[in-house]
C-alpha cells in the first residue's frame, strides 16, 4: 500500500481571498498617504501666491516710491495678477501707500502692504 505523500496536499500560492485582503489593505494604506500630500501641495501653493503677491507688491510700492506714476493706480501682471494701489496723506509730510494684490478671481486671499513714504519724493 502506498501512503500519499503530505508534500502533495500542500498548497502553492495566494488564495483569493489574501489576495483581496492584502490589496484591501494596500489601497488604505495608500489612500491615508495620499490624502496627506494632496493637502500638503494645497498648502505650498497657497504659500506661493502669498510669495508672490507680496514680491508684486513690494515691487509696485518701490516703482511707485521712485517715479510717483499716477497710472500705477490699477494694473495687471502676467499671468493672473491684478493690484490697486491707493495713496492718502499721512500727515506730517508722508503719504500713506497701499497695496492690494491678488489672483484674478480671488481677492479674498489678496496681500495688502502699505508703507510711509516722504511727500516730496525720493
Amino acid at each position: 500500500m502506498i501512503w500519499p505523500s503530505k508534500r502533495r496536499n500542500r498548497r502553492r500560492g495566494f488564495s483569493l481571498l489574501e489576495a483581496m485582503l492584502a490589496m484591501a489593505i494596500l489601497a488604505l494604506v495608500l489612500g491615508v498617504a495620499l490624502g496627506g500630500v494632496g493637502r500638503t501641495v494645497g498648502q505650498v501653493g497657497q504659500r506661493s501666491d502669498a510669495a508672490w503677491g507680496t514680491e508684486l507688491a513690494r515691487s509696485v510700492l518701490d516703482e511707485y516710491a521712485v517715479t510717483r506714476d499716477a497710472t500705477l493706480a490699477t494694473g495687471s501682471a502676467a499671468p493672473d495678477w491684478r493690484w490697486e494701489l491707493s495713496v492718502s496723506s499721512g500727515g506730517a509730510g508722508l503719504q500713506e501707500a497701499t497695496v492690494m494684490v491678488w489672483r484674478a478671481g480671488n481677492r479674498a486671499r489678496g496681500v495688502v502692504l502699505r508703507a510711509l513714504l516722504a511727500e516730496g519724493g525720493p
